[in-house]
């Protein structure tokens, strides 16, 4: 059900509960005033009893043998006086022969003044009952009709109602016109991002200049359909970088292939051959496994086995990987980490992340210069960065360091580059780790790559007592 009509609903459902309730109390005050006007009427009309009755026949006269009466008129006064033992000693033309009250409220008038409403010859009336003050033990009885009274009533309730009808009504109807109205602006906005599509790479939609919720809505909407297209837009951009980068290592391995079907082909020639596909292959499978490693990232589900880590030993297995037979020589790897440094940090990865940092960075450090991988505790931060000497990062690169697919300036490589995925993997293990990461370029030469992951530092008790950061 649309909003409007449940506000609509909602507003007429209250509207007649207020105005039951308020007509119910009304009616209640209304009929009590009236009965409290009546009753003081009817208490100085007491002082009228002696002159408005006329005396009965005998002491006992049954009812139904006095004389003929039509009941109480409405508007006017009938009296009757009772004697203790409940006998009409004289009454008025319309109250009749029969006694107006029984024993137990005869007893009850006795005792002083009350008041009460009964049925009088078939009419709805009020009494006012007292002792007689010239004879002991009789009461003197001041009535009136409450027809007039009850026909007031039924027309002010009558009223009510076809007030309150109305007002539910209008209420309703008000409750939904101002219900559209308001929603007239966020009905305008679904239809606009109903249209949109998802060529659209600088759609948004019209911000009403009320300054109000609806306007401060529109900008909220604005700002996710930015922040979706933007990542739409990296999420092409990342296909088509992986599209290009899986081109390449398969165009070579199809040419190996296709060269090595061909007749005539020698033996070794057929080993180069499969030996460069291999080496494709394995390019294939590293990309293959980057890419899954980023996407798990974007979606949360990059898992980690936190535990807690020696710092040296983890990255003096990074600098032997880096001093291994068939590696780049002449730009050895030096670690900077204390000796009982641990760390909260899942080993696997940081490792992981430790080793693309010295890769690249030995992919630029000019020959016989070395590079060095130091850890430290600051506070409860652990810290680890990776400093080289060569040229350090292009000014205008350094804000998409850690960008997918971004490289330098090819230039400046000794060899050439990977498919600019090493350092974005590294800023993906980080984030995971609720870390950071910063690239800067020195002033003494050469680029450092710090790692800051926040209160994963182990502090390690001194031979003294004391607690340290173990660096």
């Amino acid at each position: 059900m649309p909003i409007r009509r449940r506000l609509g609903l909602l507003f007429a459902l209250l509207a007649a509960l207020a105005f039951a309730t308020g007509g119910y109390f009304f009616s209640n005050g209304l009929s009590s005033r009236l009965l409290g006007l009546l009753d003081a009427q009817l208490a100085a009309q007491l002082d009228q009893v002696s002159r408005n009755i006329v005396p009965t026949v005998g002491p006992r006269e049954p009812s139904g043998t006095s004389r003929p009466t039509s009941g109480p008129v409405a508007g006017e006064y009938f009296f009757q006086v009772l004697d203790r033992g409940g006998h009409v000693q004289g009454s008025s033309r319309d109250a009749g022969a029969a006694p107006l009250l029984h024993t137990t409220e005869l007893l009850r008038a006795e005792r002083g003044q009350v008041f009460l409403s009964k049925r009088v010859e078939g009419e709805h009336a009020r009494l006012a009952a007292a002792p007689d003050p010239g004879h002991q033990g009789w009461v003197e009885i001041a009535g009136a009709s409450l027809e007039s009274l009850d026909s007031a009533l039924r027309e002010v309730t009558v009223e009510l109602l076809v007030a309150g009808v109305i007002a539910v009504l209008v209420a309703g109807a008000g409750a939904y016109w101002l219900a559209r109205a308001a929603l007239s602006p966020v009905e305008r906005m679904r239809q606009e991002v109903a249209a949109l599509s998802e060529q659209d790479s600088e759609a948004t939609i019209e911000v009403p200049d009320t300054k109000d919720e609806i306007a401060a809505l529109a900008s909220t909407m604005n700002a996710i359909l930015l922040r979706l297209q933007r990542a739409l837009s990296r999420q092409r951009a990342f296909v088509a970088d992986a599209g290009h980068e899986l081109r390449t290592p398969f165009a070579v391995m199809q040419a190996e292939l296709e060269l090595a079907a061909k007749p005539g082909r020698s033996y070794d020639e057929l080993i180069d051959a499969i030996h460069h596909t291999a080496e494709e292959a394995a390019r294939l499978s590293r990309l293959s496994d980057d890419l899954l490693l980023l996407a798990r990232s974007d979606e949360g589900q990059l898992a980690l086995r936190i535990d807690e880590t020696p710092l040296a030993p983890l990255l003096n297995r990074s600098a032997v990987r880096a001093g291994a037979p068939g590696e780049e020589v002449g730009v050895p790897c030096r670690i900077d980490a204390a000796s009982d440094l641990k760390g909260r940090i899942d080993p696997d990865r940081i490792r992981q992340a430790v080793d693309n940092l010295v890769d690249n960075a030995r992919r630029f450090a000019p020959a016989d210069t070395e590079v060095v991988v130091r850890a430290k505790a600051e506070g409860a931060d652990l810290v680890i960065s990776v400093v080289d000497c060569g040229p350090g990062f292009p000014e205008g690169f350094l804000p998409h360091v850690f960008e997918r697919f971004r490289r330098p300036d090819p230039g400046r490589t000794r060899r050439g580059g990977g498919a600019g995925l090493g350092l974005a993997i590294v800023h993906a293990i980080v984030v995971a780790h609720g870390g950071t990461a910063l690239a800067r370029n020195r002033s003494e030469g050469g680029a450092e790559i710090t790692l800051r992951f926040p209160g994963a530092a182990l502090r390690r008790p001194s031979s003294d007592g004391s607690n340290h950061d173990g660096q």
